[in-house]
């Protein structure tokens, strides 16, 4: 069970670590709260990991290869070469026969733009361990990023079958629809996402958006109108809600529920554009002054 991130705890570790440059303890335990965390900054990774590995590998005892390998996922990211070709080099030394580092490999291929070369390497991997949900999610990371959207639309749905509670996927597929203009299906995907965590107003919001953008303008709005329940002071919530109101204005005429809640609405958004300044407050004031009117 990871700890709970207090505020300002990575900050200071940050702060701790670059002014003692010197102090392998520092850039060590930033590290470590980066992995514990998953805090994504290769930049940092890089500068603190590599200045570790150049002047303090043997402070770090057996924990360098966990190091290596950080430092090498981050200068993959950022094409680093040099670090990245030499963690590479250190681990395959090291681990000759892992298939953990085979699918660096495969990383390493994609980091230099060769998607046909680590696609070898994963399904390589895949043949003798189709249950290895990581590389599987790597296979499909080189057909999306080769450009085959469908190719990896497929691949999701098939990786799905197997493996149907991974969110990170489900999310991924959705994201794919809405690229390629299936709403319908991004509909469905949303739909398992927010099961899985219905507290999620990112979640949430997108699917009201989608379900807007498919027609189903009432549920949207139920949608909306949670998002708003939960962050009262979300905008994207609001300018949702806002949007759904004026979409069903003729047929809540006499609804007087839904005469308050656009007035809420409205008064909500008010509120939030007095005080932004006149760049953005005031169309965002006239907007709404027009819409009180429809």
């Amino acid at each position: 069970m990871f700890s709970t991130l207090e505020p300002g705890e990575y900050d200071a570790l940050v702060v701790k670590a670059n002014a003692k440059k010197n102090d392998s303890s520092s850039s060590a335990e930033l590290l470590q709260f980066m992995r514990t965390h998953k805090i994504h900054q290769p930049e940092l990774a890089v500068l603190h990991g590599g200045r570790l590995l150049k002047n303090h590998p043997r402070s770090l005892g057996s924990e360098v290869w966990t190091v290596m390998e950080q430092v090498f996922l981050a200068a993959a990211e950022l094409g680093h070469t040099e670090w990245r070709e030499y963690c590479l080099s250190q681990l395959t030394k090291q681990f000759p026969s892992s298939v953990r580092v085979e699918r660096l490999k495969g990383i390493q291929k994609e980091s230099s733009g060769d998607w046909s070369e680590a696609k070898k390497i994963y399904e390589k991997i895949l043949a003798d361990k189709p249950e290895d949900t990581t590389t599987r999610k790597r296979l499909i990371a080189v057909t999306k990023q080769s450009g085959k959207t469908a190719e990896a639309i497929e691949q999701i749905n098939t990786y799905l079958d197997t493996f149907s509670t991974d969110t990170e996927v489900w999310h991924e597929l959705g994201e794919l629809y809405i690229e390629s203009g299936a709403l319908s299906r991004a509909v469905f995907c949303f739909e398992e996402l927010i099961v899985a965590n219905p507290r999620s107003l990112y979640h949430i919001l997108t699917y009201a958006e989608l379900l807007f953008s498919t027609g189903d303008i009432e549920l949207s709005r139920k949608y909306f109108s949670l998002a708003a329940y939960l962050d009262g002071s979300n905008l994207r919530a609001l300018w949702g809600l806002l949007a759904c109101n004026i979409a069903l204005a003729e047929k809540d005429k006499s609804d007087k529920k839904m005469e308050e809640l656009q007035k809420f609405t409205l008064e909500r958004l008010r509120n939030a554009y007095r005080n932004v300044g006149s760049h953005h407050g005031k169309p965002a004031l006239a907007l709404l002054s027009h819409a009180q009117q429809q």
